[in-house]
C-alpha cells in the first residue's frame, strides 16, 4: 500500500509539475491583446459549450462558411479564457460538457487553462446531461474534474469506463477478393499496414498498445483523483462504470443533480446578473497591431502530403508541403519576427513532404536567427514527429500520441482480383525495374531487395535526425522501431522536453525571442483563413466533394472509413481508434 501511495505521489508530481509551472508564469497570451473592444457588464458569467467545434486551424468548411457559422479556433478559445481571467467584470465560467470533439491533448491544455483561471479566485462550473453515451466519456469527465463544481441532470450517466483501442483487420476480406498486400516496415512496431497484412494484432504491437492504454488511464487516474479528492480507488470506479449521476454523488465524482434552469437560478442567487457566450466574448478581443515584436504561429493540422493543403466539406485536413513552405517563405518577410511557434497535430504521412517541411524550418531558423518552438497537439507521430525535430524545444501534453519513429511502404497486388474477374493485363517494359510499383504483379526477389533497401535508407535518415536533434546517447532502437508513445513517456525518454501547450510555447518564444517582460507583441497565424470565394474555387477546381455527410445522415459510422483513408500515405500511424 505504501509503495502504491509513493508511486502515485511521484506520478502526481510529474504530471502536475508542468501545470504548476504554467500557472506561475502568468498570462503570457494576454499581451497580444489590447483588451476587450466593448464594455462587459459587471457580474457576468462566461458560457462555453464544449460540443461546439474548436479546430486547431482557422479554417471553416465551405458549408459552414456559406451559412455564416461562427467558429473559434483552439488558440483563440484559450486566449479568450485567458482574457476573461483578467477581466474584472467576468465572475466565472459555466460550461456545458456532454460529448466533445476535442482530442485528448486539447482537453489537457484546456484543463491547465481552467486551473489558471481558477487561481484568480473566479468560480468555474460544469453542467452535463451525461458524460458520453454510457461509455467513452472519459475525456469529457477528465476536463470536468478541473472545474470547481460539477452538476448533472438527474438520471443521466457518467461514462468513465476506461480506455478502449480498436483496430480493424481486413486481411480475410482481401483474400476473398484476390488482393495481396505486399508491405514492409522498419521495424516490428511500425504496423500501419498490419490491418491489411494480418487478420489479428501481432504480439509486439499488442504490447505497445496495451502499454499506451495503461499510460493514458494512469494520467487520467492522477488528475481525477487529485481534483475530486476521491476516497475510492480510481480503477474500482472505472470497473463499475458507466455510473448514474446519483452514484456519482456518492463517489464524489459530481457535486449534485439538477436541471439547467436550476443551475442558472443558483448562479443568479450567487450574484450573477449577465451571461456572455465564448464566441461573442472572443469577438470583442482586439489584437495588437503596428510596429511591435512579432511571434508567428504555424499550424500543421492533418495528414502530411505533397502538394497543396486542402480541406474537404467535413473539415478533414491535409497538410500540403507546398502550401506550408509558401507560408514559411511569407513568415520570413517579417522584419520584426522574434520567434516561430509550430503547432503540430498530425498522425504522419509522406516522408518526402515531412522532410521538405523539416528542411524549410531549419533554413528559416538559420536565416532569421530565431527560436523555433514546437507544441504538439493530439498527435505528433511518424511524419508529425519528424517535423517536430526542427524545434529548439518540443512541448507536449502527457495525453499526446507521439513517436512512431519508423517507416513502411509497399503495394496492393491485384493479380488475384483480375484473375477472378477474368481480366488479363499485358505489359511492355524497357528497364529491369520499370514495373516495380505495378499493382498487377508481386515484387520479384530483386525488387524486394531494392524496395527494402529504400526503407532502410529512410529509417536510417529518420533515426539519425532524431539522435542529432534530440542529442540522445542511448541506443535509438530502444525507443524507435515504430513504437508509439504518450507525451508523458516521450518526455521521460528524451523525445520531448517539457509538458504543456500554447501557454508554455509562448513563454519560451517570449524568453528565447528576446521580448522584454510586460512588452506588448503581436502574433501572426498561418495558414491564413481562405475567403469564401477561394474555398468555392478550390472545391470546383479539385472536385473535392465529400460524401461523408450523406453517409453520416444515413446512420453509418464514418470514423472507420476516415481511419482507413490514412493508409494512402507513406509513413502514417496505424489507423487505431482510441475511445476515451
Amino acid at each position: 500500500m505504501k509503495e502504491k501511495i509513493s508511486k502515485f505521489i511521484r506520478s502526481l508530481c510529474t504530471v502536475l509539475g508542468a501545470l504548476v509551472l504554467i500557472i506561475i508564469t502568468g498570462s503570457v497570451l494576454l499581451s497580444i491583446f489590447g483588451g476587450s473592444g466593448k464594455y462587459i457588464a459587471p457580474h457576468t458569467m462566461l458560457t462555453i459549450n464544449f460540443e461546439d467545434k474548436f479546430s486547431e486551424t482557422s479554417e471553416t468548411n465551405l458549408i459552414d462558411a456559406f451559412n455564416g457559422v461562427n467558429k473559434l479556433n483552439f488558440l483563440k478559445l484559450l486566449q479568450a479564457i485567458e482574457l476573461a481571467s483578467a477581466d474584472k467584470n467576468i465572475d466565472g465560467i459555466i460550461a456545458r460538457l456532454d460529448i466533445s470533439d476535442l482530442d485528448m491533448a486539447q482537453i489537457q491544455e484546456l484543463a491547465q487553462t481552467i486551473s489558471k483561471f481558477k487561481k484568480t479566485g473566479k468560480k468555474t462550473y460544469v453542467y452535463s446531461k451525461g458524460f458520453g453515451p454510457l461509455g467513452q466519456g472519459n475525456r469529457e469527465y477528465y476536463l470536468a474534474s478541473f472545474f470547481d463544481k460539477i452538476y448533472m441532470q438527474p438520471h443521466t450517466y457518467i461514462g468513465l469506463t476506461g480506455i478502449n483501442i480498436e483496430i480493424p483487420f481486413a486481411r480475410k476480406v482481401l483474400d476473398k477478393i484476390g488482393v495481396n498486400p505486399e508491405f514492409y516496415s522498419r521495424h516490428e512496431y511500425k504496423n500501419a499496414m498490419v490491418s491489411f497484412t494480418d487478420d489479428k494484432m501481432p504480439q509486439p504491437y499488442k504490447e505497445n498498445m496495451q502499454a499506451l492504454a495503461q499510460n493514458l488511464l494512469h494520467i487520467m487516474d492522477v488528475g481525477i483523483t487529485f481534483n475530486r479528492h476521491l476516497d475510492t480507488d480510481f480503477n474500482d470506479i472505472v470497473n463499475q462504470a458507466p455510473l448514474t449521476a446519483e452514484q456519482g454523488i456518492k463517489l464524489k465524482l459530481i457535486d449534485d443533480t439538477m436541471y439547467l434552469s436550476e443551475v442558472e437560478e443558483l448562479l443568479k442567487q450567487n450574484g450573477i446578473e449577465n451571461f456572455v457566450g465564448i464566441f461573442d466574448y472572443a469577438d470583442l478581443m482586439r489584437p495588437n497591431t503596428g510596429n511591435l515584436p512579432e511571434i508567428a504561429v504555424l499550424t500543421l493540422n492533418g495528414i502530411i502530403n505533397d502538394g497543396k493543403s486542402s480541406t474537404d466539406l467535413d473539415g478533414e485536413y491535409v497538410i500540403g508541403s507546398d502550401s506550408v513552405i509558401a507560408d514559411i517563405e511569407t513568415i520570413k518577410q517579417s522584419a520584426n519576427l522574434k520567434a516561430l511557434i509550430v503547432r503540430i497535430n498530425s498522425p504522419g504521412g509522406s516522408y518526402n513532404a515531412a522532410d521538405e517541411i523539416y528542411f524549410a524550418l531549419k533554413k528559416l531558423k538559420k536565416e532569421k536567427h530565431i527560436p523555433i518552438i514546437v507544441t504538439q497537439g493530439g498527435y505528433a507521430a511518424s511524419g508529425g514527429y519528424f517535423i517536430s525535430l526542427a524545434g529548439d524545444v518540443i512541448i507536449t501534453e502527457p495525453f499526446t500520441i507521439t513517436g512512431s519513429i519508423g517507416v513502411l511502404g509497399g503495394k496492393f497486388v491485384l493479380k488475384g482480383l483480375w484473375d477472378k474477374l477474368g481480366i488479363n493485363w499485358e505489359n511492355i517494359k524497357v528497364g529491369n525495374n520499370a514495373d516495380i510499383l505495378s499493382v498487377n504483379k508481386p515484387f520479384s526477389e530483386s525488387e524486394k531487395q531494392i524496395f527494402n533497401a529504400s526503407l532502410d535508407e529512410v529509417y536510417k535518415d529518420f533515426t539519425e535526425k532524431v539522435v542529432k536533434n534530440r542529442r540522445l546517447k542511448e541506443d535509438i532502437d530502444q525507443i524507435a522501431r515504430g513504437r508509439v508513445w504518450t507525451g508523458n513517456q516521450a518526455v521521460k525518454l528524451g523525445l520531448a522536453d517539457i509538458y504543456g501547450g500554447y501557454a508554455e510555447a509562448f513563454r519560451h518564444a517570449i524568453k528565447e525571442g528576446g521580448i522584454k517582460d510586460n512588452e506588448n507583441y503581436k502574433i501572426s497565424v498561418y495558414p491564413k483563413e481562405k475567403s469564401f470565394r477561394e474555398k468555392l474555387y478550390e472545391l470546383l477546381l479539385t472536385g473535392n466533394v465529400s460524401v461523408n455527410r450523406i453517409i453520416s445522415d444515413n446512420y453509418v459510422d464514418i470514423r472507420y472509413l476516415k481511419l482507413f483513408k490514412r493508409l494512402q500515405y507513406d509513413t502514417v500511424l496505424l489507423p487505431f481508434d482510441i475511445k476515451m
